[in-house]
């Protein structure tokens, strides 16, 4: 083989492998926890009061949780975690786990972070003008 076509077929190769460990990488969910993926840790949260700031971005969020309850008999099985306000009080932030994280937690959140101070990290949405976030992994939320 001359040595163009050599370098061409090492460059299809290395082109091919690259997609493959793309692809295989966002099929996976990203690289493990802490692995530079995700979104920014608790050492960097912000007041839960100054979380309607970054919706539609990742953050993390800190505060007290001022309540919590399980909805086993709505779609999903949700717990909502209020922190600094309760339900119905727009002025709180809200901490949504659905079922399939939930699970992971052992206590339940709603007795494992009862009053406690807590951070999550994750995307800042925001549902009837309350800041939120969908928990995605049981180990982004934790008592500080």
């Amino acid at each position: 083989m001359n040595e163009r076509r050599v370098r061409n077929v090492v460059g299809v190769v290395l082109g091919v492998l690259l997609v493959i460990g793309f692809g295989a990488s966002r099929l996976l969910g990203g690289l493990p926890d802490g692995g530079g993926s995700g979104p920014p840790g608790c050492d960097d949260a912000i007041a839960w009061d100054d979380a309607a700031e970054v919706v539609g971005q990742e953050a993390a969020i800190v505060g007290p949780v001022a309540a919590a309850n399980h909805e086993p008999d709505v779609g999903g099985a949700p717990t909502f975690v209020n922190v600094g306000g309760v339900h119905p009080d727009p002025e709180r932030f809200d901490v949504v786990i659905y079922e399939d994280v939930r699970d992971a937690f052992d206590p339940p959140p709603e007795d494992a972070f009862d009053g406690a101070e807590v951070c999550v990290r994750g995307e800042v949405d925001e549902r009837d003008g309350v800041p939120q976030i969908v928990l995605e992994r049981r180990e982004w939320l934790t008592e500080r």
